[in-house]
């Protein structure tokens, strides 16, 4: 099952989009259907390296060992939602990939253009949205603004990152608390990135950052040229395309 948070009404320009981007980090995997660390473990042979979302804007990508969530991944007007996760607990394949620090990847795709503007400006005016009670309700799974303390927000190679802790009740089974998030602008879209560890297999900041960095330059490197989109019929190697939701 998918739990989702989505919000309407939200207000015009940056905060818009960086509201609809954090709404969708709010979905997550839970109960029986959920894939490992996330309330149990299942195995589902479709598990490509790649997706392409948000009317064909935006590839998925992450470092090595990552594969899609199939079940988990949404892509619809409110804007798209991916969760990757090891490909062999995924796929149930022991040869499968595998990454080198155990974690959960996440990443969220705004629905309408990005922000605009200079880059140091957006940096001024994420850092102050993100501590405003909005901001902060914003980053909450449940969210409540008093769910979230952020600990760090700064800006390096055009990633907005931001270290936090979100104690809402529906946060995903045996998964870590807090965790690093980047905001960033791929083909005029706002894309926010997590990576979440695991309560039991704790992994630390600097090593987050790092595969935070990773992911990110994944998802870059893959959007630059986007490959014409396939059908559903003869999808393109390693590579799912997603449908929109009606």
């Amino acid at each position: 099952m998918i739990i989702c948070r989505f919000r309407l009404g939200l207000p015009g320009g940056l905060l818009a989009a960086a509201l609809s981007t954090m709404m969708l980090s709010g979905c997550l995997a839970a109960g029986p259907e959920a894939s490992a660390g996330l309330g149990g473990l299942a195995f589902s042979r479709a598990a490509p390296q790649k997706v392409q979302v948000a009317d064909d804007t935006v590839v998925i990508a992450g470092p090595r060992g990552f594969c899609v969530d199939v079940r988990a991944t949404r892509d619809g007007q409110q804007g798209a939602f991916v969760l990757m996760a090891s490909c062999a607990a995924l796929t149930g394949r022991e040869n499968a990939p595998m990454p080198a620090d155990p974690a959960i990847l996440t990443a969220s795709v705004a629905s309408r253009p990005g922000t605009g503007g200079r880059e140091e400006d957006r940096a001024i005016r994420l850092a102050q949205f993100f501590t405003s009670e909005a901001g902060l309700a914003a980053l909450a799974r449940d969210g409540r603004a008093d769910s979230v303390v952020v600990h760090r927000m700064y800006e390096r190679d055009r990633l907005f990152l931001i270290h936090l802790t979100d104690s809402s009740e529906n946060a995903g089974e045996g998964l870590s608390t807090t965790y690093w998030r980047a905001l960033f602008e791929v083909n005029d879209r706002l894309v926010t990135a997590s990576v979440v560890g695991f309560e039991d297999r704790a992994i630390d900041d600097k090593t987050s950052r790092a595969v935070l960095r990773d992911f990110a330059a994944h998802i870059r490197a893959e959007s630059k040229t986007l490959a014409p989109a396939h059908s559903v019929e003869d999808p393109a190697p390693e590579q799912l395309v997603m449908k929109k939701e009606p």
